[in-house]
C-alpha cells in the first residue's frame, strides 16, 4: 500500500512509522476490497507527482470534490482552503502535534477518509463517536499565551499549498496546537484523547503518543478563526441535504446573490450561538459544548462527501476493458459536461408554498433535528414535510388552525416568524424560532405526550439571531395532565411547554410558563411571547446549555408568518400507520363536512322552553361539537 518500511528490529517507535502503519490498517478493516480499489484509482489518477511522491495539492482536492476555492469566479463560496486545511491536519492524525500539517500522501488520504466518514470504529474497539475535539484541532489557529493576541484574521490565508519541494520537506513541522490552554477546564483528558489513544493503543505505541501530546502544552493555546469557521458553515449549509454519491455542483452551481446572502445571514445566526474570547476566535470549550448541546449533526455534511473518495467513474465494472491514463482522463472530463440536476426539495406538494421555510433554513434544521424514530437529522432520514397551516394562506383563524392541525395525526413542525417588539429600539430586529413536535395534537389533553424515547423528544429553538436550542425533558415526572408539549384552546390560543390552569367555570384562566422554555401565541395568531431560562428542570424543555446564567428572557413578539409541517418519515423505514397520515386527514375533513350538514338541519325549536334549549346545548357540547370548556382540545 506504500507503507515505509519496517527497522525489522522490534516494533515501530516513530510517530511516521506508525502513521503508516495505522494508515495500512485502517485501509484493511475499514474499507472493502472494492472501496480501497476504488479509492486507490481516484487517488492515483489525479495525484501530483514529486522525486517519485504522490501527493494531492489543494487544487487536486477541491477540483475532486467541486469545492469551491479561490480559482472558482462563478460560484461566491470560498471553501477550497478551508477543506483542505482541516485534511492536511487529520492527515497526521494520531500525531498532528508534531506531524501536521501532513502531505496528502495516499496513507494520510486514507486516515482522512476513514475518519471524516466515522469509520474507524472497525478498526478502534475505544473509538468514540465524538470527533469535536480532533475537528477543532483542524480548524484552530494557534497564539502565544505570553503575546497580546489581536483579533483573528481568516485562517485559512497560511494553508499551505503542498505543490513544491519547500512544502515537501517541511510536512513535518510542528502545525496546529489543539492543547488546551492551562487556566481553562476542559474536562477529562483522557476522553478528549480517546480517538487517539485508541488509535494507539491498537499499535502498542501510547508512550510515543504520550510525548507528542506534552508538545508545547504550556506555550500555546489555540482557537478558531471567526472568518475560518464562517466560510465552513456556509458550505455546510449549502450542500447538507447532499446524499451519497451526489455530486457537490448540485447545490453549489445556482448560488445567486440572494441565496448567498441568506447563506450568510443564516451562518451568523448559528455563529452567535458560539461564545467568543474577547481577542477573537471560539475556543475549544465552546466548540465542543455548543456542538454537544446544540448542533450535534453540523459536520454530517462531511460524510457523504468523503464517500467520493471511494467510487471512481473511471472504474466500469459492467465492462471488461483495459484502459490507459488517457482515456481515464477523458473519462473524468466527459463527465464533467453532464448535465446536473436540480436538487431535490424536502417539501411534499400541494397545499401551500413555503414562506419561512426555505432550504437554507431546512440546512440549519438539519444541524441539530433528527428524523423521526432514528438516530439520523432530518435529511439524512429522509424525512419529509407535508404542509399542514399557513397564515399566509389560510389566514390567522384558530377555527382554520384547529381544521388543519388538530386533524393532522402524525408529528408536526411549527416555524414563526415576527418581529421582536421593542420600543427602546429604532430599527425592527426579526427573530425566527420554532418548536420540534414528534407526537400528534392530541384532541384530549389528558392524553399525554411524553415519551422516554430520545429520537421521540420534542425541542423548542430559535434560528435567529441567535442559534438556541432547548431540548425536551426526557424524564417522565414533568409531563402529565396539566403539562402536556403543546397545548390549544378557542379561549387561549396555543401554548408549548406550559402548564394548564385548573378548570373553571367563572374566570378564563390562561396557561403559565413552566420550567426552562415556552411559547405562546395569542388567539388571534398575531402575536406571540417566548420564555427562556437558565434555569428549570421540572418543564417539558431543558434548559440551553450556552445560555448566560441568571438570565431569564422574555421576548414579545408581532407575528408575521406562522406555519406547520408535518413529518412524513422515510417511506422506506416507516411504520403502516406514518404513510397514511394525509388519507386520516382527508377522512377526518370528509367526516367534518358530512358533520357539519347534520348540525345545519338540526332544528331546536324556540318554543320548546328553556329546558329543552339547555338539554341539546349540554348533549352538543358533551360530544364536542360546540363550546370550548378547560381540556376539550389539548394536546
Amino acid at each position: 500500500m506504500g507503507v515505509g518500511p519496517s527497522s525489522g528490529y522490534g516494533p515501530p517507535s516513530s510517530p511516521e512509522e506508525l502513521g503508516y502503519i495505522l494508515a495500512e490498517r485502517f485501509a484493511t478493516k475499514c474499507f472493502t476490497p472494492l472501496e480501497l480499489t476504488h479509492f486507490k484509482d481516484n487517488f492515483f489518477t489525479r495525484a501530483a507527482d514529486q522525486a517519485g511522491m504522490k501527493y494531492w495539492n489543494e487544487k487536486i482536492l477541491s477540483d475532486f470534490l467541486g469545492i469551491p476555492d479561490t480559482s472558482d469566479a462563478d460560484c461566491p463560496l470560498d471553501a477550497g482552503p478551508v477543506i483542505f486545511r482541516m485534511v492536511s491536519y487529520l492527515g497526521a492524525f494520531p500525531f498532528q502535534n508534531t506531524l501536521a500539517p501532513s502531505v496528502l500522501t495516499f496513507e494520510a488520504m486514507v486516515k482522512v477518509a476513514v475518519l471524516l466518514t466515522e469509520r474507524y470504529g472497525k478498526a478502534l474497539r475505544r473509538a468514540r463517536k465524538d470527533r469535536a475535539r480532533l475537528l477543532f484541532g483542524s480548524l484552530a489557529d494557534v497564539g502565544r499565551k505570553d503575546a497580546d493576541l489581536p483579533a483573528v484574521e481568516d485562517s485559512t490565508n497560511t494553508a499551505e499549498d503542498h505543490n513544491d519541494s519547500s512544502s515537501i520537506a517541511h510536512s513535518h513541522a510542528p502545525g496546529f496546537s489543539i492543547d488546551e490552554p492551562a487556566n481553562d477546564a476542559y474536562g477529562d483528558e483522557e476522553d478528549d484523547d480517546d480517538l487517539a489513544l485508541a488509535a494507539l493503543e491498537a499499535l502498542d505505541a501510547i508512550e510515543v503518543f504520550r510525548h507528542d501530546s506534552r508538545i508545547d502544552r504550556a506555550v500555546y493555546e489555540a482557537r478558531i478563526s471567526v472568518a475560518t469557521f464562517r466560510r465552513l458553515l456556509m458550505l455546510l449549509l449549502v450542500i447538507s441535504p447532499l446524499g451519497p454519491l451526489e455530486s457537490v455542483k448540485i447545490y453549489t452551481s445556482d448560488l445567486n446573490e440572494s441565496r448567498m446572502e441568506a447563506v450568510r445571514k443564516e451562518a451568523d445566526n448559528i455563529l452567535a450561538a458560539f461564545a467568543q474570547e474577547k481577542s477573537g476566535g471560539i475556543s475549544y470549550k465552546s466548540f465542543a459544548t455548543t456542538i454537544a448541546s446544540s448542533l450535534p449533526y453540523l459536520f454530517d455534511p462531511l460524510t457523504p462527501l468523503f464517500e467520493h473518495l471511494l467510487f471512481s467513474k473511471n472504474l466500469d465494472l459492467s465492462q471488461k476493458r483495459e484502459r490507459t491514463d488517457s482515456t481515464a482522463t477523458a473519462s473524468i472530463e466527459d463527465t464533467a459536461d453532464d448535465p446536473i440536476p436540480g436538487p431535490k426539495s424536502i417539501v411534499l406538494p400541494g397545499g401551500f408554498e413555503p414562506t419561512i421555510l426555505s432550504p437554507t433554513v431546512v440546512s440549519h434544521l438539519s444541524f441539530f433535528l433528527p428524523s423521526t424514530n432514528t438516530n439520523l437529522n432530518l435529511l439524512r432520514g429522509n424525512l419529509r414535510l407535508h404542509p399542514v397551516f399557513s397564515t399566509s394562506t389560510h389566514g390567522s383563524s384558530l377555527t382554520s388552525f384547529s381544521h388543519n392541525v388538530i386533524t393532522w395525526k402524525a408529528g408536526t413542525l411549527l416555524l414563526l416568524e415576527g418581529a421582536i417588539q421593542d420600543d427602546s429600539s429604532e430599527k425592527e430586529e426579526m427573530v425566527t424560532l420554532g418548536a420540534y413536535l414528534p407526537h400528534p395534537w392530541k384532541s384530549n389533553s389528558s392524553s399525554s405526550n411524553a415519551s422516554s424515547d430520545q429520537s421521540a423528544l420534542p425541542y423548542l429553538f430559535q434560528l435567529s439571531p441567535k442559534h438556541v436550542v432547548l431540548q425536551g425533558n426526557p424524564s417522565s415526572s414533568v409531563h402529565g395532565d396539566n403539562t402536556p408539549v403543546a397545548y390549544f384552546s378557542n379561549s387561549t390560543g396555543i401554548s408549548i411547554g406550559c402548564q394548564l390552569p385548573p378548570s373553571s367555570r367563572t374566570q378564563k384562566r390562561h396557561p403559565t410558563p413552566l420550567g426552562a422554555g415556552s411559547l405562546t401565541i395569542d388567539t388571534s395568531l398575531e402575536t406571540a411571547v417566548l420564555y427562556v431560562s437558565p434555569i428549570g428542570q421540572n418543564g417539558v424543555f431543558l434548559p440551553p446549555v450556552t445560555a448566560a446564567p441568571g438570565t431569564d428572557i422574555k421576548t414579545n413578539i408581532d407575528i408575521y408568518n406562522l406555519e406547520i409541517w408535518g413529518l412524513v418519515p422515510d417511506p422506506a423505514v416507516a411504520s403502516s400507520e406514518w404513510p397514511s397520515a394525509i388519507e386520516l386527514q382527508q377522512a377526518k375533513w370528509e367526516f367534518e363536512a358530512r358533520d357539519a350538514e347534520r348540525r345545519r338541519n338540526l332544528n331546536i325549536k324556540a318554543g320548546a322552553g328553556d329546558s329543552a334549549m339547555e338539554s341539546a346545548r349540554w348533549l352538543l357540547e358533551t360530544a364536542g361539537i360546540i363550546g370550548d370548556g378547560p381540556g376539550r382540545v389539548g394536546g
